[in-house]
C-alpha cells in the first residue's frame, strides 16, 4: 500500500512538473486538460495512501 501511494504521489506531482515542460507521463495523457487541479489530487491522494499504508504498518507490527 506504501508502494502504491509512492507512485501515485509520483505520478501526480511529477505531471505538475512535466506540464510546466510541455511533457507529460503517456499513462496520464489522457488528464492534460485537467491540469494542474488533476496533479494536485492525484499526488495528495498518494500521499495520504502512503500515510495510511506506514500507520496499518506500524499498527499490525504492535
Amino acid at each position: 500500500m506504501i508502494q502504491i501511494g509512492i507512485w501515485l504521489a509520483i505520478f501526480g506531482f511529477g505531471s505538475l512538473v512535466l506540464q510546466q515542460l510541455d511533457m507529460h507521463f503517456l499513462i496520464l495523457a489522457w488528464a492534460d486538460d485537467m491540469q494542474p487541479v488533476f496533479g494536485i489530487a492525484l499526488g495528495a491522494a498518494g500521499v495520504l495512501v502512503a500515510l495510511a499504508g506506514a500507520v496499518a504498518a506500524s499498527q499490525k507490527a504492535d
